[in-house]
């Protein structure tokens, strides 16, 4: 919300300084709201299926913000963002299925509900849990930032917008963060907590 209102403020400079072309300012305010929308909903989604969802939809939506000046170096942000990222979110997919995998050779559902996953962990697979935690450590901790996966974040927040920059900073981040904090309470209930926090 107090992106948004700033948005206002920061956009008329930018028109007054004749960095906006005519149609980018509603453009702007789409993508803005979409991206928005999509971090709320990693938050508020139960599945893990669906907060993966929820996490690529981010990306989509804030490599369009990245990207938003269109000039050469905006782009070329947009593409290390989006390639950096895109590789990460498909290793939390693979992980993501390899918790499935467990969870129904375990006959345990409703499918990739965290709460199913937690509530049953003791019947789940060590191994396949261990491994899929490692492959969404690295995918949703390649969308948060985490060293050594963080190469995207000085070009994507120097080439976007200062609100979406900030976004990216206060509010993205934290979503993929979200994931990698799914992924260690499964771990904990199956009583790997040593190996996923070590």
């Amino acid at each position: 919300f107090t992106a948004t209102l700033f948005s206002m403020s920061y956009m008329e400079k930018e028109a007054q300084d004749g960095r906006l072309r005519p149609g980018m300012l509603q453009r702007y305010y789409v993508l803005l709201q979409v991206f928005a929308f999509t971090m709320v909903a990693v938050l508020m989604v139960e599945n893990l299926g669906l907060m993966w969802v929820g996490v690529e939809a981010t990306t989509l939506a804030s490599t369009l913000l990245v990207a938003f000046y269109f000039n050469r170096s905006a782009l070329e942000a947009a593409w290390k963002y989006v390639m950096v990222c895109n590789v990460g979110i498909l290793l939390a997919l693979l992980g993501t299925i390899l918790l499935y995998y467990t969870q129904v050779s375990a006959g345990v559902g409703p499918a990739l509900s965290r709460l199913a996953l937690t509530a049953a962990a003791g019947r789940l697979d060590p191994f396949l849990v261990k491994l899929a935690f490692v492959f969404i450590l690295i995918g949703y901790g390649t969308k948060a930032g985490l060293a050594p996966m963080h190469t995207w974040l000085p070009d994507a927040h120097s080439q976007a917008p200062s609100v979406v920059s900030a976004l990216l900073s206060g509010a993205l981040l934290n979503c993929a963060f979200l994931g990698i904090l799914r992924a260690l309470q499964v771990c904990d209930a199956a009583g790997l907590a040593g190996f996923a926090r070590n």
